[in-house]
């Protein structure tokens, strides 16, 4: 291998692994990964996948699009069993996202926008790793800068 090949090699693996295709293939091999990973099995989360998620990539926002079914739900007292992701470094909080997936990554959200809900409990919880139940007031809410569509507010965990 020449010298200039040698220099350049670092830059050419990176310009490769940065490439949507590579993008896309990381992103494919994770969610397999993933789906063999425990999950949420509550039919309310297939009722929520039913939202149409865009992405209006010029201004840098999701959008979403929720069917009869799921505005149905609205300020309607729900549970459903997913993994805690805290929004922050403690170990107990009032404030953190539910998955129906395992989290793998502290910085990425394991699903799509549709499979995420924001939570907020009137007490802190323990941010466990592990499947819980958490049951609250559900809203729709419309915050596509975060991609989050969906709330729940005075929940309790178990």
């Amino acid at each position: 291998m020449t010298r200039a090949l040698r220099l350049l090699l670092p830059s050419l693996i990176l310009i490769i692994l940065s490439s949507p295709v590579a993008a896309q293939y990381q992103e494919d091999g994770e969610r397999s990964s993933q789906a063999r990973l425990p999950q949420g099995r509550s039919p309310l989360w297939a009722t929520l996948r039913q939202t149409k998620i865009g992405v209006n990539e010029a201004q840098g926002l999701f959008t979403a699009s929720y069917p009869a079914p799921v505005k149905a739900l609205s300020g309607k007292t729900v549970s459903l069993a997913g993994f805690i992701m805290p929004l922050d470094a403690q170990t107990r909080g009032t404030h953190f996202l539910l998955s129906k997936y395992t989290p793998v990554c502290s910085f990425c959200p394991p699903g799509e926008p549709n499979e995420v809900i924001e939570v907020r409990t009137a007490k802190p919880v323990a941010f466990v790793q592990k499947l819980v139940t958490v049951t609250g007031r559900f809203a729709l809410q419309n915050n596509g800068e975060q991609g989050l569509f969906f709330q729940m507010a005075g929940a309790t965990v178990q």
